[in-house]
């Protein structure tokens, strides 16, 4: 009996500290990627300058954007971060990786290991500027817990997605609760983000969806100019 006791405690112990400890390895993942992703933004930059001759000039931002979402695009793999999601109401900064692509994004196992580093970005979904809607998901309760908040977002609060071609500037349209296999957000048109995180907090037992509008894509000058 006091042998199974002190396993009872040290299991216990284990248990509580498990938020702290993925948390922790949360951030050390988010350290590596940041160093990539300067890494990643500096090479795309030159890349796109190389490639300015043979792009027409006098395009509209939005084309301008959608090009250079494309271009990087094509060069992302799996676990490489795309771009920084800030959303000040909730303290929420973190660098979002890509997920899986095409369908197999839908596979709830797919993304399981990139979560623990931070959000994921459906692959299923185009990147930011190239089409509706940019999805996302996060951690409600583990390794940072960096959408433990999201349910307190309500319409007009500001999003903010900075990525080495453009920056975004995103409002809440609104909030819903939809089952696990609701794959259907994804594919809505209308919303440019859409965020998605368990709920409630230590269950899967549903999703908690926050949809936002894009009200400005602004491309950052030196890729920008590559393609005039």
């Amino acid at each position: 009996m006091r042998r199974l006791a002190d396993i009872l405690l040290i299991a216990g112990g284990l248990v509580l500290a498990y938020p702290f400890w993925s948390a922790g390895y949360a951030q050390v993942q988010q350290s590596r990627l940041d160093a990539t992703y300067r890494d990643q933004s500096a090479a795309f930059s030159t890349m796109a300058a190389a490639n300015a001759a043979a792009r027409p000039r006098d395009l509209p931002s939005a084309e301008i954007v959608r090009r250079l979402a494309v271009l990087y695009g094509d060069r992302l793999k799996t676990g490489d971060p795309i771009g920084r999601l800030r959303i000040p109401l909730i303290d929420v900064d973190r660098l979002v990786q890509q997920g899986a692509r095409g369908s197999a994004s839908l596979d709830p196992n797919a993304d399981r290991g990139l979560l623990r580093n931070g959000p994921v970005h459906y692959g299923l979904t185009p990147l930011p500027g190239a089409g509706e809607p940019f999805a996302v998901a996060g951690h409600r309760t583990t390794y940072g817990a960096p959408f433990y908040k999201l349910d307190r977002l309500k319409r007009g609060d500001r999003i903010f997605l900075d990525t080495p071609y453009a920056r975004f500037r995103y409002e809440v349209a609104k909030t819903t609760v939809v089952l696990p296999d609701n794959v259907s957000v994804l594919r809505d048109r209308g919303f440019g983000l859409v965020l998605t995180t368990c709920t409630p907090p230590y269950s899967a037992s549903h999703r908690l969806i926050v949809w936002a509008v894009l009200k400005r894509a602004t491309p950052l000058k030196k890729t920008s100019t590559a393609l005039r």
